[in-house]
């Protein structure tokens, strides 16, 4: 192990709760080396947890599938969930280890993966460091340090709080009409560079045409996406058109797996993801008068959801 890491790990004892937890898991399963994997990641996951509490984050350590003892029967699983911001994977590895194989299985659905060192004797384990996103191959010395892992994870919970504050305000396409129209929502010349908007604005524009610029990952792992709205209405019709768009900013095509969500007050929509190379994604409905509806932008674990009135 290198330097740098180890002056930026964590120390935790490995308490008598700890081993209890895990041998309480481990209790029913025979085979050996499964009963080793579900105890080892149990520790881990006591160990992140710890040391999460102590540096001012909450967590729900008995919501995850590592406390469930069917789930971790089925799957290699550490997973963590910490208040606001999305579930960790703690990864435990014994001393000496230098490259760390992710489990298939947690590499999605994560906000990011921590390094847990236990010693030989598994009293003490090491919190080394983390990586935002799963990789085949992790080698321990290249690891971000807790420092950058502290800074990530509170980016992370401002973007939550951003994005429930987002959530609850409703905007209504009635207000637009009437010329009021909230400044985050600008022009596409604005947001769009002139290449982008010959894809797919070569005829007149519809009535009103308003994007939003939309940050999905924070920190180590930023994307920068165009929320795009197309509302179109005839004079003398309840109903109204609505196509709404995805476009990358900064970029001609967007990142694979992009999703654009729509969903109506029944709980009932439509979900369109993007695909290698794509220069935008769109859905197209149609929504009448007093009618609302939400629109989710996600990508990976981060999502915004706006939600909107007719």
């Amino acid at each position: 192990m290198n330097s740098t890491t180890q002056k930026l790990s964590f120390t935790v004892n490995l308490s008598f709760e700890a081993h209890s937890i895990a041998q309480e898991l481990v209790s029913k399963i025979s085979n050996q080396k499964k009963r080793q994997q579900i105890y080892l990641n149990s520790l881990a996951v006591f160990a992140v947890n710890h040391y999460l509490l102590c540096m001012g984050f909450e967590t729900d350590y008995l919501e995850g599938d590592s406390r469930n003892p069917v789930a971790v029967q089925l799957m290699n699983v550490a997973d963590l969930i910490v208040k606001d911001i999305g579930k960790l994977e703690c990864i435990p590895i014994l001393a000496e280890t230098e490259v760390v194989e992710i489990p298939p299985e947690v590499w999605e659905d994560r906000v990011g993966y921590i390094f847990v060192e236990l010693n030989d004797s598994l009293k003490e384990a090491n919190i080394l460091g983390f990586i935002p996103k799963a990789r085949d191959k992790v080698f321990l010395s290249k690891l971000n340090s807790l420092e950058d892992f502290l800074v990530y994870l509170t980016e992370l919970e401002v973007v939550e709080s951003v994005q429930a504050e987002t959530t609850s305000h409703v905007i209504s396409f009635r207000q637009w009409w009437d010329g009021v129209i909230d400044t985050s929502w600008q022009k596409v010349e604005q947001l769009l560079n002139p290449q982008q908007l010959g894809l797919a604005y070569r005829s007149n524009m519809s009535l009103i045409t308003r994007g939003q610029k939309i940050d999905l990952g924070m920190h180590l792992d930023q994307i920068s996406v165009a929320l795009v709205m197309k509302v179109m209405s005839e004079s003398d019709s309840e109903e109204v058109d609505i196509l709404t768009q995805v476009y990358p900013v900064g970029e001609m095509a967007l990142p694979e797996g992009i999703k654009l969500i729509i969903g109506d007050e029944t709980g009932e929509g439509s979900e369109v993801v993007s695909r290698e190379d794509d220069n935008w994604i769109q859905s197209e409905f149609s929504a009448e008068s007093g009618e609302r509806f939400s629109i989710t932008v996600a990508y990976g674990d981060s999502e915004v959801k706006k939600e909107f009135e007719v």
